[in-house]
Formats: structure tokens, C-alpha cells, sequence
């Protein structure tokens, strides 16, 4: 079973306001609210570190309702339209504030809102896969769709910025506006064409209860499994790695290479880099193992973050940071839908074993867990700069707080990376393990 190419399309399609709600609002909105806003470093990366770790509880419960509530069309598709109007408000709260500035309240409300309203969107549609095939291989393709969409939804979020400061001359607040327009319109495009075109089976009307008890115990449950607590150990790790890189680059790129209206542009190579690379860690991924491939993956993106140390030395500026960004850029987005293909095949496994369709819990899980990272990604590398490193984003800084930025703008991912990839050895969910799992569904 699996799809044809408009319905892979139109699936992967809802990456596009994925896209908008991820990296991109790490780059640009913590930076924005800290100082066009006035909130100061301090304080908004400890709003969004707070408000990322509350999903530590919502989405679990969303993952729940997704198990235990299908609908006439079908086991996910009525989320997809219930996260629409919720992220819409939300986003234009939080991507056209006012120009006079806004409260602490103010953002610690919008982004819960907002977030809540991301999880009803990314549960239910990372949940869609395991029963649209379960085609070991089928599932990374998949996935990997879905990631090139946000891969190059990304570069176009990205260059509209630096479009917009050349041409129109726009500032931060215009520029920041823009984004939030577009994800705003691409939410009811891209979900309304998802809803429209992509099948939505239930897992198997044979086994389990069509409605698993609505409590937190199932998520108890599949923590137990090993597979399970590796693939959420590597998400968070993931999560980290991204997102630190994000939430700092813009300080990286102007304070370690001189470079600042032409960053955007640069970071967008970055993305560009990743979406070239991505068909060649699929092809590796169908030749050897999930788990095989992120190893590999995990290990260059390690030395990769590493090298802007000595290459930030150099002071080449522009063309020394667009090196370090297309050598680092490789592996970006793969590693996470590899993750995201491996948590259907723990979701199939689970689903043999106690009879209950999970994989809503098992998605949420997973998206909590790449959350967690990212709430640790925006707070952690924020305070050490505000608090140990010396750093001042808006004034000037010594050459030892510089060389303490770029040791936590490479550091952190640096090590997130490779703490991913020792955790993803010897993983015991392999082709030949689902090869089996799917031999027994399909005898039901």
C-alpha cells in the first residue's frame, strides 16, 4: 500500500507552514523580541525555553486525542482543520506585534497559543504515515518529502528578508511581518489540499480498541520500549543541535565573519545544501539501515559546526562563511525525517505487540521530545551569552566575547550531534525486524 505522487505531494505540502513555524521563528523571532522589543536576552529566551517545555504536557495529550477520537473523514484529517484557525491568530498576534513594544504577558501568551496550535498541526500529520504504508522504505520517502518541502520553504523565508532590505529598504518589523503573512495564507491552502487529496485509512479496524483509554499511562508504556527511548533521545538531541544553530547564527555571522545584511542570504545556502544532499542520505538510507545512516549523518555534522571555530579566525568574511554554511548545511533535515520514518516503524511494532494503535502518542512524543531540544537550544545558548560570555548583542564586544560566541554557536550542536549519533548505534529495530512486524500485520 502505498500512495502515487500527488497524494505524496500534496502530503509533503503541509511542510510549507511547518516550514514557517519552525527555524525560520528560531532565527529570526527570539532575536526580535529581545531587542526590537526590548524584552532583552535574558528574559525572552527564558519565555521561550518555558513555553517549548510546557509542551512536555500538551502534546502527549494531543497525541491521545488523535488516538482515541477519529472522525466521519477520517482518523486525522479534522485536526489538520482545527490547528488551521488556531495558528492563524496566533501568528498574526505573534508576527505583527505592535511597534511600540510589547510585554513579557503578551509573548509568554501568544507563543502558548501558538505552539498548542502548531501541535494540533504536526501530530496528526506525522501520525498519518504509518497508516498510509508500511513499506520500510516507503516511510523515509515520505518523510523526506514532506522535508523538502520545509527544506525549501525555508530558503524562500529566507531570502525574503534580505530581498526586502535591499529593494524596499524594509526594516526588522516588515521583514518579520512578511513571514508571518505567508504562513498565515499557506495554512488553509496547503491543509485544505492535504484534506482534499491524501487518503486517510484507519491502521487496522482488526485489533485493538477503537478508542484507547484517555490517560498519560500509554506514554508511561512506550518509554519502556528501547527502540522508542532511543529514537526520543536522538530528537531532543536533533532538536538542540538545529535550533542553537539558528537561534544564534545572525550573532555568529555578524560578530565571527563580520557579515550582516547579506547573512540571511548566506543561511540560506545552508538550507540549499541540505536540500541537494537530501536524495543521497535517502539512497544511503535504502542500501543500508535508518539508523546506519543517521550515524554517518550525525558524525560529518559534528565536524562540520566545528570547523567555524578556525575558519570564524580567518576574518575572510562573506566567503569563508558561505564555506562553513554549505559544508554544515549537508545533513540538515534529514536526520529528521529519518527519526520521524524509524517512529512509524516503532508505532507498527507497538501495534503488534499490544493490539492498540498508538502511533498519535508515539508522534506526539516524538514531537515533544524535538521541542524539548529546542526550548533548551534558545534558552541555554541565550544565558551563557547574556550571563557568562560577555557578549552584548547591541553593543560592542571584546575579542574573548567573541571567541566565546562562536565557541557556543559551534560548541553546542557540536556536541548535541555527536551524543545523537553514539545513541543511534546498534539501534535493535532494523529492515529485517519491520520485514517481519509488516509479515504479521499483513496475516490480520
Amino acid at each position: 500500500m502505498r500512495l502515487n505522487r500527488s497524494e505524496v505531494i500534496a502530503y509533503g505540502m503541509v511542510g510549507i507552514p511547518i516550514a514557517a513555524v519552525g527555524l525560520p521563528f528560531a532565527v529570526f523571532m527570539p532575536r526580535f523580541y529581545a531587542t526590537e522589543l526590548g524584552l532583552g536576552l535574558e528574559l525572552t529566551g527564558l519565555i521561550f525555553m518555558i513555553i517549548r517545555l510546557s509542551d512536555v504536557v500538551t502534546d502527549p495529550f494531543m497525541g491521545i486525542l488523535v488516538d482515541r477520537y477519529p472522525s466521519r473523514i477520517g482518523r486525522t484529517r479534522h485536526w489538520l482543520i482545527a490547528s488551521v484557525p488556531v495558528l492563524m491568530v496566533a501568528a498574526f498576534a505573534l508576527y505583527l506585534p505592535s511597534r511600540d513594544g510589547v510585554s513579557a504577558s503578551y509573548l509568554f501568551f501568544w507563543l502558548l497559543v501558538f505552539y498548542v496550535g502548531f501541535t494540533m498541526l504536526q501530530t496528526p500529520h506525522q501520525a498519518w504515515v504509518p497508516a498510509l504504508t508500511n513499506d520500510y522504505d516507503a516511510r523515509s520517502q515520505y518523510f523526506m518529502w514532506r522535508q523538502i518541502f520545509i527544506s525549501g520553504s525555508l530558503l524562500v523565508l529566507l531570502l525574503l528578508p534580505t530581498v526586502l532590505a535591499i529593494v524596499a529598504d524594509a526594516d526588522s518589523y516588515s521583514q518579520v511581518a512578511l513571514m508571518g503573512w505567508l504562513l498565515i495564507l499557506s495554512l488553509p491552502l496547503t491543509v485544505g489540499l492535504a484534506v482534499w487529496k491524501v487518503r486517510d485509512p484507519r491502521l487496522s479496524s482488526s485489533v485493538g480498541p477503537a478508542r484507547p483509554k484517555l490517560n498519560f499511562l500509554g506514554a508511561v508504556g512506550l518509554l519502556r520500549d528501547g527502540a522508542m527511548a532511543r529514537i526520543l533521545t536522538m530528537e531532543v538531541l536533533i532538536g538542540l543541535a538545529i535550533a542553537a544553530t539558528g537561534s544564534t547564527y545572525l550573532f555568529a555571522a555578524e560578530w565571527g565573519f563580520g557579515v550582516t545584511d547579506g547573512a540571511s542570504a548566506i543561511l540560506m545556502l545552508y538550507f540549499l545544501s541540505g536540500l541537494v544532499c537530501m536524495p543521497f542520505w535517502l539512497k544511503l538510507a535504502e542500501r543500508t539501515e535508518k539508523h546506519t545512516t543517521l550515524v554517518y549523518m550525525c558524525v560529518y555534522a559534528t565536524f562540520a559546526h566545528l570547523i567555524y571555530l578556525p575558519l570564524s579566525a580567518l576574518n575572510a568574511g562573506i566567503p569563508i562563511l558561505i564555506v562553513a554554511a554549505v559544508l554544515s548545511g549537508a545533513p540538515f533535515g534529514a536526520p529528521v525525517a529519518l527519526l520521524r520514518s524509524m517512529m512509524a516503524d516503532v508505532s507498527e511494532q507497538s501495534l503488534v505487540k499490544t493490539g492498540a494503535d498508538s502511533s498519535g502518542l508515539s508522534f506526539a512524543l516524538l514531537t515533544s521530545a524535538f521541542k524539548t531540544g529546542q526550548s533548551f537550544a534558545i534558552g541555554i545558548p541565550f544565558v551563557l551569552l547574556g550571563l557568562f560570555a560577555g557578549f552584548d548583542p547591541v553593543g560592542d564586544n571584546s575579542p574573548e566575547a567573541v571567541r566565546n560566541l562562536m565557541l557556543i554557536f559551534a560548541g553546542v550542536p557540536a556536541v548535541a550531534y555527536a551524543a545523537a549519533a553514539l545513541t543511534a548505534r546498534n539501534y535493535p529495530l532494523t529492515r529485517a525486524v519491520q520485514s517481519g512486524l509488516r509479515s504479521v500485520n499483513d496475516a490480520k
